[in-house]
């Protein structure tokens, strides 16, 4: 579903990510891009800066900013971006 946020793809997908604030600040709904990070929309200034506090890895996204364009993409999540079960 293209110009969709990854967050709300990987719900539909029953993905238990966790989200706090949905803004790009939080941090906690961080995805690590395998592929296809082409078809992902720019990174924010927002998100750059979430991610640079962070020190995540240069294939980090925040599910709740990057928003598919078009094309298949590759994720992975890390466990510290899961609901604890």
């Amino acid at each position: 579903m293209p110009n969709s946020s990854l967050l709300s793809l990987l719900k539909g997908k029953g993905v238990p990510i966790a989200t706090s604030c949905g803004l790009g600040s939080c941090g906690t709904d961080m995805v690590l891009v395998v592929g296809g990070g082409d078809n992902l929309s720019p990174i924010s200034n927002t998100e750059a800066r979430t991610l640079a506090e962070m020190e995540a890895p240069a294939n980090a996204r925040l599910a709740c900013m990057a928003r598919l364009i078009d094309g298949d993409i590759e994720l992975e999540v890390p466990e510290d971006s899961l609901v604890p079960s």
